[in-house]
């Protein structure tokens, strides 16, 4: 089992059937419900007919949440693989649900591709950041430019260099 990350928030992956998944609660916690929980029931509840086998199952894995009294007790769990939590987000209306769908995405691509697509954009986001370090040191007039791209750039290497580590985490 590996663990990624999401902003602030573990996501425990579980190998099934040679696909990822992850538990519904700690998709919820990523999505930003304060009961992730209640919150991932209700939001698969609500649109269960839209889920298939593959995208969520209920499963009997140890309890990770010390507050119930019982961690380390075998659960039954609802978990979604990758494209159940795609959906999951795609339902969700939290602030979080954007970048969530965008990551899970992400992660598709990483595994469908290698993890070399992943890897290919994040030197492209580093040698443009790079290049335009050089151009603003050069020339006064690179240094305008560099002020209006630097923060996107920086913004987009942070971007690619989080995917990069789903990447390494998953290779």
């Amino acid at each position: 089992m590996d663990e990624l990350t999401f902003g602030n928030c573990h996501i425990e992956m579980i190998t099934r059937d040679g696909e990822l998944w992850a538990r519904g609660t700690q998709i919820g916690d990523a999505l930003g419900y304060g009961n992730p929980g209640k919150k991932i029931h209700e939001l698969y509840t609500r649109h269960a007919d839209e889920f298939t086998d593959s995208m969520t199952a209920v499963v009997k894995l140890p309890d990770v949440n010390p507050q119930t009294g019982g961690a380390g007790q075998m659960r039954e769990v609802r978990i979604f693989s990758l494209r159940g939590a795609h959906l999951l987000a795609m339902f969700a209306r939290t602030k979080a649900a954007k970048e969530f769908r965008r990551w899970v995405l992400d992660i598709l691509d990483a595994l469908h591709k290698g993890g070399e697509y992943v890897m290919q954009q994040y030197r492209r986001a580093r040698d443009e950041l790079e290049q335009g370090q050089e151009a603003a040191s050069e020339c006064g007039k690179g240094l305008n430019r560099w002020k209006q791209i630097k923060e996107p750039l920086q913004a987009r290497l942070e971007y690619w260099s989080e995917r990069r580590q789903l990447c390494l985490a998953l290779g």
